[in-house]
């Protein structure tokens, strides 16, 4: 079952993202454009998105939107070299997408932070005494 789908054109940009994830014991699946992208991220057992902004065949601002028709799209870390002011607007207007790292990043927080994403909501416990 794939936890984490890595979408970006950037053949050496995966391989080391996917290295950095599998050595912390996730599963990794790849798109290599934005329609794939698209297609696999739809996959219930993605729960984790690493999205970059620039690709063939589709943007990650069309794969985002296309997601964003889902009722539960993954959660989305987008991963760009580029970023202007009305992109970003964009991207904060779309919930799933927690965070955007521009590259170069420091890998070690970006593990942290999809693993963060991977774990189970804490949930609130009520405990309830006997009168």
């Amino acid at each position: 079952m794939t936890s984490v789908l890595i979408a970006d054109n950037d053949s050496a940009v995966s391989d080391l993202l996917t290295q950095v994830l599998t050595r912390a014991g996730l599963a990794v699946a790849h798109a290599y454009d934005g329609e794939a992208a698209i297609e696999l991220a739809r996959d219930p057992g993605v729960r984790v998105l690493v999205c970059d902004l620039d690709m063939p065949r589709a943007s990650g601002i069309e794969v985002l939107e296309a997601l964003s028709a889902m009722a539960a799209p993954p959660a989305t870390i987008v991963v760009t070299g580029f970023l202007d002011q009305a992109v970003m607007e964009r991207l904060q207007a779309m919930p799933f997408v927690r965070d955007v790292l521009r590259k170069p990043f420091d890998l070690l927080q970006f593990a942290a932070r999809v693993q963060e994403l991977l774990a189970p909501p804490a949930t609130d416990a009520v405990l309830c005494a006997e009168a």
